[in-house]
């Protein structure tokens, strides 16, 4: 991979796990949500949590690391 691409996983890495930790804030205010919003929101921390673990799993090359 270039530098450019590694630079860009970096960044999208950055603004997902920014975006992660806003929804989660939000999320700790429940109150302020119906039950079809905190289903969406939970839904959309979910993919996040996933799109996250895999950009992370394509980036690592250290040992013991798939």
């Amino acid at each position: 991979m270039t530098n450019s691409t590694m630079m860009t996983m970096g960044i999208q890495t950055s603004r997902a796990k920014r975006m992660l930790k806003m929804l989660e804030s939000l999320l700790s205010y429940d109150h302020l949500y119906s039950d079809d919003k905190l289903r969406e929101m939970k839904a959309q921390r979910n993919v996040l949590k996933e799109e996250i673990a895999e950009m992370e799993a394509r980036r690592s090359k250290g040992f013991g690391k798939k």
